[in-house]
């Protein structure tokens, strides 16, 4: 039976760091997003999303996905977040960097829904910091802020939209599911995870 949530993937970035589109780098023999979307379809969502920039970039390596124009000139995942939340067709929605290759982690996308009871946002937190780019957010409280916090002239990251609505906190011991690849060395370095 499939999730009764949407999925979104964030690939709107400029990859300044790795110095080219990390999201279609190759991993383990396929674009780094494939393992993403594959590990999304596994955990059986109802709906995919991929949100970027330039969204035909990915008709190739994500045919059976719905691709989504983030729409803002402004570099910030909140920006993709933003449209994901937009185009879900779901009360829920689990967001995560397409450059996190263990993102779909079933165990951790059960308890983060399961956090939900009560809140507008479920966020993991694991080796000390929040990771507010894997985690569950409630439609529509989560996307009016998203779209006042964007109108601002120096939009935030997806964060900031945590001081602004009840959300619930995950400890999450496992930091694998928030692996990503922001150099080409770190995208090595996942290939050894």
């Amino acid at each position: 039976m499939p999730r009764d949530a949407c999925a979104v993937v964030l690939a709107g970035g400029q990859s300044r760091r790795f110095g080219g589109d990390k999201a279609l780098a190759e991993f383990r023999g396929e674009p780094l997003v494939k393992h993403v979307l594959r590990g999304l379809r596994a955990a059986g969502f109802a709906q995919i999303a991929l949100a970027a920039k330039e969204p035909h970039r990915f008709r190739d390596v994500a045919p059976d996905v719905e691709l989504v124009a983030d729409g803002r000139v402004v570099q910030t995942p909140l920006a993709g977040l933003a449209a994901g939340l937009r185009a879900s067709r779901h009360d829920l929605v689990f967001a995560c960097a397409a450059d996190m290759p263990f993102a779909a982690d079933a165990a951790l996308i059960d308890a983060l829904t399961a956090a939900m009871a009560g809140h507008d946002a479920a966020v993991p937190e694991a080796g000390g910091s929040l990771q507010p780019l894997c985690a569950v957010w409630r439609r529509q409280p989560c996307l009016r802020i998203a779209d006042e916090l964007l109108a601002t002239p120096r939009p935030p990251g997806p964060r900031a939209i945590l001081g602004q609505i009840k959300s619930a906190r995950l400890d999450w011991a496992d930091i694998r599911p928030f692996l990503d690849a922001d150099t080409p060395k770190a995208l090595k370095d996942l290939d050894l995870k």
